[in-house]
């Protein structure tokens, strides 16, 4: 699927309504000028977040212990900021579309803080609990009382009407981990006049027999939402979007969980209207994953490679963010890379760092005399590698060359 579009990033002009200074959730109605009438209102001011996974261990991130409780906590700073991003920005409504949890590992306090958080904003939020955080016996859901302005989706489609903001928001909460079937079929929308937003934690335009609510856009389109919510997919992706108006879309996960989640993460701030949304991006993730490749080519030491990766990387990411570095390029045979010396010579670029090497030797074979003995090897091997397609034993077969030809020309090889 694509990713977000940027088009998306820039907030139309804000209504009339909300540019007052009586919050906007006061406002039923709004003068149409033009007429002297009194309209129905048309425009709700939606905060749209999701899949934070409260409770993470990062037990499989390869980050040391101290590191990966940093890491939970961090995401627990996250959703705080959140909570302050919605008073800040004067949303009248929080959506949570799902995964909000990590049933199986999160803390009963961390349970509670959210609870807590969430009755002091004192406007409508609205969770739709998924896969990871489903509605069963000794969930997170079950952990004491919730106040009364958060509504939890049950294991039935339901709805719940907002007079004030002449809004009704429809939703689905899991009821186990696995949801094969898509609740929302042949689910529509009363065609009441109001505005109508869709929630669902599922996956768009999936594979046949995925487990976690399958939906088609056919499907969404169906349904007669003026937007739809989407929550499953860790990534920021407008789905549908007409006449400049998005109508469906993931806002990805607050906080990125793994390497395979790169870039920008956060919510967003919509206004909903007939037909659609209006959308700002908040990057709220105090973090990011970011995937680099870095030739090195030439470099003729560790320095000179140390050099060109601090080189490479955003100054405003060093420190920060957690990096994957390829390293490529073609080097002479005679420089080993040492992961162990590079990784701590490395170690204030990033808050956590991964190196894949995937140089290659800067051989000449026709350097080499074809009786040689050296010749002979340096062809066998490349024989050998041009009839190879695995990556793996590509890269085997190249630091056997390399490796064998620092034993010719040395008689031994040194920091191998």
């Amino acid at each position: 699927m694509p990713i977000f579009h940027l088009s998306y990033h820039i907030f139309a002009p804000v209504s009339p309504a909300l540019q007052e200074n009586e919050p906007a959730s006061e406002k039923t109605y709004r003068r149409d000028i033009t007429k002297g009438a009194w309209t129905m209102r048309e425009v709700v001011r939606i905060m749209q977040a999701g899949d934070l996974h409260l409770g993470t261990p990062f037990s499989g991130s390869g980050f040391p212990v101290e590191k990966a409780r940093k890491r939970r906590r961090e995401l627990l700073g996250t959703f705080r900021k959140l909570v302050e991003a919605v008073v800040e920005q004067k949303a009248e409504i929080l959506l949570l579309t799902g995964d909000l949890f990590e049933a199986e590992w999160v803390s009963e306090a961390e349970v509670v803080e959210v609870r807590q958080l969430l009755a002091g904003l004192n406007r409508p939020v609205l969770i739709t609990p998924g896969n990871h955080d489903c509605l069963q016996a000794g969930g997170p859901y079950s952990y004491g009382e919730w106040s009364d302005n958060v509504h939890i989706f049950g294991p039935e489609v339901g709805a719940v009407t907002f007079e004030t903001y002449n809004l009704t928001v429809h939703g689905y909460g899991y009821g186990a981990r696995w949801l094969r079937e898509n609740p929302f079929q042949n689910y529509q929308v009363p065609q009441d006049g109001g505005l109508h937003i869709v929630m669902i934690h599922g996956s768009f335009e999936a594979p046949e027999g995925t487990p976690y609510l399958p939906i088609t856009a056919v499907d969404v389109r169906n349904i007669g939402a003026d937007y739809a919510a989407f929550g499953h997919y860790h990534q920021a992706n407008v789905l549908l979007d007409e006449a400049g108006l998005m109508q469906a879309a993931y806002s990805g996960s607050l906080e990125p969980l793994g390497y395979d989640e790169p870039g920008e993460h956060g919510a967003f701030l919509l206004e909903v209207t007939r037909g659609g949304a209006r959308v700002e991006w908040l990057p709220l993730a105090q973090r990011a994953y970011r995937l680099l490749d870095v030739d090195i080519s030439g470099a003729q030491s560790l320095f000179d490679i140390v050099e060109k990766v601090n080189g490479a990387v955003p100054a405003e990411s060093k420190g920060r963010d957690l990096l994957e570095i390829t390293l490529s390029g073609a080097l002479d045979p005679s420089l080993i890379l040492d992961r162990d010396d590079l990784l701590e010579r490395l170690q204030g670029t990033a808050y956590h760092l991964r190196l894949t090497d995937a140089t290659h030797p800067d051989i000449d074979g026709d350097a080499f005399a074809a009786h040689s003995a050296q010749g002979r090897y340096v062809a066998r091997l490349r024989e050998r590698l041009d009839n190879e397609t695995d990556e793996a034993k590509r890269r085997t077969l190249e630091r056997a060359l390399q490796l064998g030809l620092l034993a010719y020309e040395r008689g031994k090889v040194v920091n191998a």
